[in-house]
């Protein structure tokens, strides 16, 4: 077994355009170093690249079609009905890394990595992110180590900030950026101290606050944006660069406390990119003819909201700081029928957006449930009432990848959508019943918006607000490293290598259901395949027992 020790430091949402800025520019000595002496390069990550089913490809080794967790909200196998995801249903689909450590005496310090509430009892420490975590629970495994933090360093703060938008202050926005800074900030404080009183062999933090404040400036920092406040570039257009100094100086702190055998490895779960237009999908495919809508009384009423009184409603819940604690509580909200076809029982995500309860399914060929542009075909081996069979499946999924590839923009005529791909050609198979069958991606510059706020009088939206996704998130991340015999420029890294290969580096055998691949042209690893040997799930299963117990 080594002694050596790995450091994962995930800077979410960070481009490698915005990295070279800030190292040319100098805000970031400690990231030239690193470049400089060790490996760098990029991270392409999953599609599409969303930081939920990224970071649970980071941490399992394996593709969303390997863990299940294809987007923040999944759909429930032979149903129409959607959860939210979590680190339970992380755990029962696949084996993070930490778990696989834990089952062979090496514990693990985790914070802020998606799926990560309920924290995971495995040994060492793990800190619920910022998405999956409710405010009030208790996010942090031991359940002591919260009174120690804050005793000793300050209270863990999840990211609980009010974004800024258009109708609001510059004193508003200022002070976001305030409190965005000042959380990361006592995050790596919080860090240090972990990384000082424990003793792990893996640390993996993940800080969010890069991927915010892309999202919320990126209209300042764009020029050609159709929303852009030139009058706040001077004082605000550097910030993404100035936050990435708080990392910088963590890192060089982590630099001087690690040993010559331990290894840094930087890097993000996606890029950025700008947004000028936005398409809502479920809009498309019910204005040409893939998605059917009720005749009843409240989808009428749920219609003619969304067609003419949303944009206001949205503007007043922004005034009064309500828009994303709402969006969060409905995002999040399960419905409440058992069978997973329609009753009489609705859920609050059915009673305030145009949801399942408003399809009609005998008619509805494809559908959305979330952004990114992954459908779904209303097929009849896994749906209630779906229709579409094996014998027709292809002619209609081609039929449909064509439509979307042939969207042009009303405004440009240009495409809107870049690539469409079938399931199966990104996703592995494991988790095929509940896989998207075909998965959109747009072109640079649009954005898929939520299917939930579709309008069937509006299939196209405009630039989003400012501080509400003016930047959306592209597939190319960051990467560096230094250590661990680190070497080599313009590496191409995929977020599933980062598991198989932590695990070399550690000498620990790298379990043959990861599907990345364990980088020895990069580090100096010789690492051994195995299949799994069972011995973590017996060791969940008698964790399992003993809270049972403890709650009984």
């Amino acid at each position: 077994m080594t002694t050596r020790t790995v450091y994962h430091i995930g800077l979410d949402g960070v481009p490698p355009h915005l990295l070279e800025e800030a190292i040319t520019r100098g805000y970031t000595p400690e990231l030239a170093d690193i470049r400089a002496e060790g490996a760098s390069g990029t991270t392409k990550t999953v599609a599409p690249p969303l930081s939920m089913a990224a970071w649970c490809s980071f941490s399992t080794g394996r593709d969303p079609g390997a863990h299940g967790i294809y987007n923040f909200i999944l759909r429930e196998e032979g149903s129409y009905k959607t959860r939210f995801a979590n680190g339970d249903i992380l755990h029962a689909n696949s084996i993070p890394i930490w778990d696989y450590l834990d089952s062979n005496g090496i514990s693990t310090g985790i914070m802020n990595l998606m799926a990560g509430y309920p924290p995971s009892e495995s040994s060492g420490f793990h800190i619920g992110d910022i998405v999956t975590s409710p405010p009030d629970g208790s996010f942090i495994y031991p359940n002591i180590l919260a009174e120690e933090i804050e005793e000793k360093v300050t209270s863990y703060e999840l990211d609980q900030y009010t974004p800024y938008t258009p109708d609001k202050t510059e004193r508003q926005l200022q002070k976001y950026l305030d409190g965005l800074f000042r959380m990361d900030e006592e995050r790596t404080n919080i860090g240090k101290y972990l990384i000082e009183q424990t003793e792990n062999s893996v640390y993996s933090y993940v800080f969010s606050a890069p991927d915010s404040i892309q999202h919320c400036l990126a209209h300042i920092r764009d020029e050609s944006h159709p929303e852009h406040e030139p009058g706040l570039v001077e004082t605000y257009a550097d910030k993404p660069l100035e936050l990435l100094t708080i990392y910088d100086e963590f890192l060089g702190w982590l630099r001087s406390y690690m040993d010559d055998e331990d290894v840094l490895i930087v890097l993000s779960d996606h890029g950025h990119s700008p947004v000028h237009g936005q398409i809502n999908l479920n809009s498309w495919l019910y204005n040409n003819g893939y998605l059917s809508l009720e005749s009843t009384s409240l989808t009428k009423l749920k219609l003619f909201g969304y067609n003419h009184l949303f944009n206001t409603f949205e503007a007043i819940l922004h005034r009064l700081d309500l828009f994303g604690t709402v969006k969060e509580a409905v995002a999040k909200a399960e419905g409440d029928d058992e069978d997973g076809d329609k009753s009489d029982n609705y859920g609050l995500k059915d009673l305030l957006t145009i949801s399942r309860m408003d399809y009609d399914w005998n008619e509805t060929v494809a559908y959305t449930i979330a952004s990114g542009g992954q459908i779904y075909l209303n097929t009849s081996n896994d749906h209630p009432a779906g229709w579409i069979t094996a014998e027709n499946y292809d002619d209609i999924r081609e039929a449909l990848r064509k439509d979307l590839l042939n969207i042009r923009d009303p405004k440009t005529g240009d495409e809107v959508i870049e690539n469409v791909y079938f399931g199966e050609e990104v996703y592995s198979d494991e988790y095929k019943n509940t896989r998207p069958d075909l998965i959109a991606l747009p072109v640079d510059e649009y954005q898929i918006q939520y299917p939930q706020t579709m309008k069937t009088k509006e299939v196209f939206g405009s630039a989003p607000k400012p501080g509400s996704h003016s930047s959306e998130h592209d597939r190319t991340g960051i990467f560096l490293a230094l250590g661990g015999g680190a070497n080599g420029q313009d590496v191409k890294m995929d977020i599933t290598d980062y598991a198989p290969t932590t695990l070399g580096l550690l000498n620990q055998p790298v379990p043959a259901p990861m599907t990345g691949s364990i980088r020895d042209d990069v580090f100096d690893v010789d690492a051994t395949v195995s299949e799994y040997d069972g011995r973590v799930a017996a060791k969940r299963s008698v964790r399992q027992v003993t809270k049972t117990v403890k709650n009984s």
